[in-house]
Formats: C-alpha cells, sequence, structure tokens
C-alpha cells in the first residue's frame, strides 16, 4: 500500500507545484495598502516571472472585472497571453468549481498562492486549499490588505492552519536551488524588481567595469599611505 508523505516532507520543486494568482486587479490597488502599491507591483511581478522562468503551470482568476475590482493587472496579462483568466462569482477560490477544476488540471498538490486582498482571497484559499489537500504556500508580499492588523491577523490564521507563510524572494531561492545553473533567475529578478538589489548590482557592475582605470589610482594610494605611515 502506497502512503500519502505528510504535507511539507517534500520539499517545493518546480515540477510539483502549481501558482495561483488571485485577483490581481488594478481596481484593487487604490485601497488595499498594506505593502505599498509600487513595492506590491514589483513584488507580484517576480513572483509571476518566477512561475514562468520554470514553467510552473500558472493559474490567473478576478471577481468582479466588470465593477470597482477592475481587470487583470496589464502586465500580467502580457506575460501569459495564452492563459485564459477565468472570471469568478464567488468570494473564497474553491467555491468556484471552474477554479477547483483548473487546479485539479495541473495535477500538482503544492500551490503558491498571493491574492488581492490578503484577509479574504489569499486567506480562504489557502486555509481552505489545506483543506482540500493541498500544501499551501501563501505569499504574503505579492498579497494586501487593508492595514497591518488585518495583515497580521490573517498571516496568524493561515500559520495556525497549515499554510507556510512566506515571500516571492523566498520561493525564487528554494525553486532556483542552483546558483550555478539559476542565478541568472536570482539575479536578474532581484534587479528587477527588489530597488536595495538594484542599487548593489549596479555598484557592483559599475565597480568592475571601472576596475582597470581604478586600480592603478589605488594602487598608488595605498603606496602613499604606506609611505607615510613608515
Amino acid at each position: 500500500m502506497t502512503v500519502n508523505p505528510k504535507p511539507f516532507t517534500e520539499r517545493i520543486t518546480p515540477d510539483n507545484c502549481a501558482v495561483l494568482l488571485i485577483d490581481h486587479q488594478v481596481g484593487l490597488f487604490s485601497f488595499l495598502t498594506s505593502v505599498e502599491p509600487l513595492t506590491l507591483k514589483n513584488n507580484i511581478l517576480g513572483l509571476a516571472k518566477t512561475a514562468k522562468a520554470f514553467n510552473i503551470p500558472t493559474i490567473l482568476t478576478t471577481s468582479w472585472p466588470q465593477g470597482p475590482n477592475g481587470p487583470t493587472m496589464p502586465e500580467l496579462v502580457e506575460m501569459f497571453p495564452d492563459q485564459e483568466i477565468i472570471d469568478r462569482n464567488t468570494v473564497n477560490f474553491w467555491d468556484h468549481a471552474p477554479s477547483m477544476e483548473a487546479v485539479k488540471k495541473t495535477g500538482r498538490k503544492k500551490l503558491i498562492i498571493a491574492a488581492l486582498d490578503t484577509t479574504t482571497c489569499l486567506g480562504m484559499a489557502a486555509v481552505y486549499g489545506v483543506q482540500e489537500g493541498y500544501d499551501v504556500y501563501a505569499v504574503v508580499d505579492a498579497s494586501s490588505t487593508f492595514n497591518t492588523l488585518c495583515e497580521t491577523a490573517t498571516m496568524i490564521r493561515m500559520a495556525s492552519a497549515g499554510v507556510v507563510v512566506t515571500t516571492w524572494v523566498a520561493l525564487l531561492a528554494e525553486l532556483a536551488k542552483d546558483t550555478t545553473v539559476n542565478g541568472k533567475y536570482i539575479g536578474g529578478f532581484l534587479y528587477e524588481h527588489v530597488g536595495s538589489y538594484y542599487a548593489a548590482m549596479n555598484n557592483y557592475l559599475l565597480t568592475a567595469a571601472n576596475a582597470p582605470r581604478v586600480a592603478p589610482h589605488l594602487a598608488e594610494t595605498v603606496s602613499r599611505a604606506a609611505s607615510i605611515a613608515k
């Protein structure tokens, strides 16, 4: 008899997971601000690029796009041009039969989920996803809600239900695994979507590019300092 492993005893890899991008709609950015909107946008795109780079099945859904929530972010539509965007009439992802069926079709038992908003669309999808028998990774920095109190309460609820609460950079590193093979993705996506890494990488690249010109002057300065010290 085959015994299913306990949740999370198997490491997450690009071959055993699927990504759910739930309700990343333009109208929601204006009032779900627990994560600053520009940072949120970069986090969502970083996660989406990670999914695409590693050929991870990705599901996009919307809720009430004809209302104030608005359509899906145009960057996501452009990134997944052949991907059907599933329009739900339910708040809870798992109450919508076509959404559930889309997950089943992936054949994956580990789900990486990000959503707007954190308290409802992410929290419910994550908690009830565990109840449906999936290993769930909730990407809280590619999700946002009304304020940090709502965010904290939802993270506690998800963690208590057995959800792994994580961030997109942590998942990028875990999925990439080998920096020799996949360092281009780690460096590239952090450069594009994490401001501090952008600054650090620019400093590194420009320093390396100018090293031949700077090195003689640096050596002369060190030599003079050594002479003065004697």
